[in-house]
């Protein structure tokens, strides 16, 4: 029973387990060094001479003086230079249109969709029949038509989606069940995070993960037609599945939970972008029996088989040939499998800003496209087989990292630009992202909610519009071309530098323009990570910089692992060599970056329509003409709108005078409760079952979620892992003034999850201090009193050693884990008042004398921290038997409890009313 709350736990953990770079036009200007010889100057001289005549009108091709054209520019309506947009960048518009019509698909109930559109079509008819402006007409075309059919993609996909007859099958608590299914996409294989654990040796190392379609699922004695699809989790390595392949599979079917806790991510529509309807765990390979594997020419040939046999040989080539810590990370780099990098480093990955630096995406394809660029030149090819050739790796590429938005959408801006090349017609970036946009969003219409779409586009679209100077072409051709002029001249001055002069200047110049558009795309994409993964991370910008031209080697290295390797063990032992050594750079890199003090930080989320409102107005200013007062304004509302956010995240809601609050987290089998005491806070115990790698993700969010930063102390009960073995990941996120812990717990023995705490404790240097029976503290003006155990202690083990806490003199009383003989001992102090609320000892136990608690506390409210044993009917029972409430948060997520100053209790969960 408890290794299948191992099991759930793990499974619940490893579902928990999500930027390229630039500048909003700016113009760069290029300055030169006095005294370079007198051919230079007479250069610049008549260089400057030719600026000013063009300047003042007299240059060829200027008809108007300077001061008619700054006239003509204040005096410029906005309706011609909205409309002068529009005719520029169409699909922007377009790609507006869409979104919109998602967004308004997916708020629309079932079957609203024709009765929504019919008046909003006469309506549109309407306004386009009495609009004169042909541009107007163009608007209300382009609206009638994007947002009819990007709401009928999104009804149609979600109608496809809940047409799935295995939803209704699947429920959040887990089933036996037997499967038909067929293998659709390629098997991903990762490490197994509980095989290292020296309790958990006869564990698999390897957890394999597929996606599949249900063809029939098992009812009594047999089988019935089912539709959807299921993630498929192996407890052991299977690489020998390809897409195509029928399986019958005994394991336990649940669906994709929804939140339980304030705070928490909601996994759920990340998995409806999948088309994944729910999960699969089989416990061994043995209880998957293949039932058939396509034998006809055309399936054995397909590109889906193709490419997961070459995801499996370039997989087991990088492991080949890499080193153990290495390895991982060049999965990641080079097949998009990043299931193989550990929780720690992805945590570096995120608080450096350096997560898409390792996770497949469009920078990646470019120094892909590169490579190949590289290829054709040496062989010569011709310009047209040239295309071809790099949009075949493009086409290769994107298959073998299985169709990532980011890397589909980088395929797409590569192609149109190079047909653009073939074609011999002008390219506008803008335009082509936009069309990108467009493809992706009616491909799949939840790309538009994807965080890792919005992050993709937006530091691509900040690349375009700030990572080369801006002109306006159509105002003072004069002016352009004088400065053209002027930049060729300066280059053929260049010229006559010495090497180490000009290539210093390059250096330089190129190292600025990196530092600088790192910059913008880190200012521009700090509210979408900060909502998201709650991590301000200022040092992404160096450490960007730093990172970008060793990923163009470790690539280029890891690629040629795989490639060299089909040819010779020698040469892609030598490639993996290089390979690793780059990324062992990268590594130290990073974590030296991690370490840098204010280099990142951990903070709650600002809300969802603040950080919409800093990208409208951003992109608003993006309208306004450019000049130095916009720039500034520009950049004076990212720091405004940082310091507002901020505060408010940062400020959590005041509790009422003398109101004291209790939530109890729902981290399955463990405990947890947050402590708001007066303008204090503070957590009683800290862990779960099964959470061997110490991750607090479920404790961060709500925490978070409550706009704390800051922890005045956490209690632990005692020395049982499912109580404490969270607080390494949380010492990482929140300042803890201090620990309490019971008499001589932190000097036990016990390896493992409390070596993690004192190394923890030891490299933060949190104060702590031991308490025992009779001590008192004040924690937001409520009194704190322990009431077990003794200074020295009972006979028994740590359960019965158990840190008891009555604040607010018994209104609440947090016993732990406590069994006889401590229930015996606490038993025989005064009672408190009765009326109160009580967390039941040992997570609800039948077998630990909770009866004697309840007949000595008399509490109105009983709350049990537990896990699927806590779900038992007879639990409630037994704790229900003075008269008591009983909440479970394994079947009610967060229980949160209010006592007021009278002593009026106030109870709320979080499934039933979400607060």
């Amino acid at each position: 029973m408890a290794s299948k709350e191992h099991g759930q736990t793990s499974a619940r953990q490893s579902e928990l387990l999500a930027h390229e770079n630039t500048h909003f036009g700016e113009s760069s200007e290029l300055n030169f060094d006095a005294g370079t010889g007198n051919g230079y100057n007479c250069l610049r001289r008549q260089t400057n001479n030719l600026a000013s005549d063009a300047i003042k009108g007299h240059s060829v091709g200027s008809e108007r003086s300077h001061v008619d054209y700054q006239s003509d520019l204040r005096a410029a309506p906005v309706r011609p230079r909205l409309n002068r947009l529009i005719h520029q960048i169409p699909l922007v518009f377009v790609a507006v249109f869409a979104v919109v019509g998602v967004l308004l698909g997916s708020c629309l109930p079932d079957g609203a969709l024709f009765r929504f559109w019919l008046p909003a079509l006469a309506f549109t008819s309407l306004a386009f029949w009495l609009a004169k402006s042909k541009h107007s007409k163009n608007w209300l075309l382009a609206a009638a038509i994007c947002l009819p059919l990007f709401m009928a993609r999104q009804a149609n996909f979600a109608t496809d989606y809940y047409s799935g007859t295995i939803l209704s099958a699947a429920s959040e608590i887990p089933q036996p069940a037997i499967l038909r299914v067929q293998v659709d996409r390629p098997v991903v294989l990762r490490r197994n995070p509980l095989a290292e654990i020296p309790s958990r040796r006869v564990l698999s190392p390897w957890q394999t993960q597929f996606e599949a379609r249900v063809t029939e699922l098992r009812s009594g004695q047999r089988y019935v037609e089912a539709s959807g699809r299921v993630l498929v989790v192996v407890e052991g390595k299977l690489t020998s599945f390809r897409p195509g392949d029928a399986l019958e599979l005994y394991g336990s079917l649940r669906a994709f939970p929804s939140p339980t806790n304030p705070g928490e991510r909601d996994l759920r529509p990340i998995y409806q972008r999948r088309q994944l309807h729910a999960r699969v765990d089989v416990d061994s390979p043995d209880q998957i029996v293949v039932i058939q594997t396509p034998n006809n020419l055309r399936t054995t040939l397909s590109p889906n088989r193709w490419v997961a046999s070459f995801a499996d040989t370039s997989r087991s080539l990088l492991l080949q040939h890499t080193t153990e810590t290495t390895g991982p990370l060049a999965i990641a780099l080079v097949i998009g499998q990043r299931d193989f990098v550990d929780s720690d480093t992805r945590d570096l990955l995120l608080v450096t800003g350096t997560a898409h630096l390792l996770s497949v995406s469009g920078l990646h394809l470019a120094i892909i496209v590169m490579l190949a660029k590289l290829a054709a030149m040496l062989v010569r090819l011709p310009q047209s087989l040239e295309i071809g050739w790099i949009l075949s790796v493009c086409v290769a590429y994107v298959a073998i990292t299985g169709g990532r938005p980011p890397v589909m959408r980088a395929a797409l801006l590569v192609a149109a630009l190079l047909i653009a090349i073939w074609l011999q017609r002008p390219s506008q970036p803008i335009n082509t992202l936009a069309l990108a946009a467009l493809v992706l969003i009616y491909w799949n219409p939840m790309n538009v909610s994807a965080v890792g779409v919005q992050l993709s586009f937006l530091a691509v679209a900040t690349l375009l519009l700030c990572g080369r100077r801006l002109r306006r072409s159509s105002s003072a051709p004069a002016i352009d071309q004088a400065l053209e002029k002027e930049e060729r001249l300066n280059q053929l001055a260049d010229s006559s530098r010495t090497p180490i002069v000009r290539y210093g200047r390059v250096g330089i110049g190129m190292l600025a323009q990196m530092t600088w558009m790192s910059a913008c795309v880190t200012a521009t994409s700090i509210p979408l990570v900060w909502y998201h993964f709650h991590v301000v991370s200022p040092i992404s910008v160096a450490t960007n910089v730093l990172l970008s031209p060793l990923l163009v080697f470790a690539l280029a290295s890891g690629v040629g692992t795989v490639f060299l390797g089909l040819i010779s063990s020698t040469l892609g032992g030598m490639c993996g060599t290089v390979c690793s050594a780059f990324l062992w750079l990268m590594q130290q890199i990073i974590s030296l970056a991690a370490s840098v003090p204010y280099g990142h930080a951990w903070l709650p989320s600002p809300n969802w329509y603040w950080v919409a409102f800093f990208y409208i107005a951003l992109a608003a200013s993006l309208y306004w003409r450019q000049s130095h007062r916009v720039k500034w304004l520009r950049r004076s509302w990212i720091v405004v709108w940082g310091c507002i956010a901020w505060w408010t995240a940062t400020t959590p809601a005041e509790l009422p005078t003398g109101t004291m609050e209790a939530t109890f987290i729902d981290v399955g089998h463990g405990t947890c409760v947050v402590l708001r005491l007066g303008d204090e806070s503070w957590l009683y115990d800290c862990g779960r079952l099964g959470n061997d790698t110490g991750s607090s993700r479920d404790i961060d969010e709500t925490l978070w979620s409550l706009g704390i930063t800051e922890l005045d102390g956490v209690f632990l009960s005692h020395a049982d892992s499912d109580h404490y073995n969270a607080l390494p990941g949380i010492v990482k996120r929140f300042a803890i003034r201090e620990i309490i812990t019971p008499p001589g717990m932190l000097a036990e023995n016990e390896k493992g999850a409390l070596n993690a705490v004192r190394t923890a404790i030891a490299e933060t240097r949190i104060r702590v201090r031991e308490a025992s029976a009779g001590q008192t503290l004040d924690a937001g003006k409520l009194p704190i009193r322990i009431l077990h155990p003794p200074l020295g202690g009972v006979g028994g083990n740590d359960n019965a050693n158990s840190l008891v806490l009555s604040i607010a003199k018994g209104a609440l009383l947090l016993p732990g884990d406590l069994e006889p003989p401590g229930t015996q001992s606490l038993i025989n102090q005064p009672r408190p008042a009765p009326g109160g609320v009580l967390m039941a000892p040992h997570h609800g136990s039948l077998t630990m004398n909770a009866e004697a608690v309840l007949q000595w506390a008399r509490p109105r409210e009983t709350v049990v921290s537990g896990g699927r044993r806590a779900r038992r009917p007879e639990v409630a029972q037994m704790l229900a038997t003075t008269g008591s409430g009983v909440h479970v948060t394994a079947t009610e997520g967060a229980v949160r409890v209010r006592i007021d100053a009278q002593g009026q209790i106030e109870i709320r969960t979080w499934k039933q009313a979400p607060w």
